[in-house]
């Protein structure tokens, strides 16, 4: 799970409820779902459908450079979060 708060945007804007999960296959990495939670959540949610419509992985956020400040930076620190912890278990 990554919070709202965790990004700059988040930060600027005061967020304290705002956060995104990932679902993702364990072994193939495969983008399975989106949650989003938050004012702005609508302004996010395409950007995780268009990679799960396309059969992408937690690699393309992790790869991918977000602009800053938004939220959408959430997407990489889930990413990292999520892959994090299959290398702990």
């Amino acid at each position: 799970m990554a919070y709202f708060r965790d990004t700059a945007r988040g930060q600027i804007r005061g967020e304290t409820t705002g956060r995104l999960k990932i679902i993702f296959h364990r072994e193939t990495r495969e983008i399975l779902g989106i949650h989003i939670i938050g004012e702005g959540a609508s302004e996010l949610l395409h950007i995780g459908q268009a990679v799960m419509l396309l059969k992408g992985t937690m690699d393309y956020f992790v790869d991918t450079v977000f602009n800053y400040p938004t939220l959408a930076e959430c997407y990489k620190i889930e990413a990292f979060n999520g892959i994090n912890k299959l290398t702990r278990q």
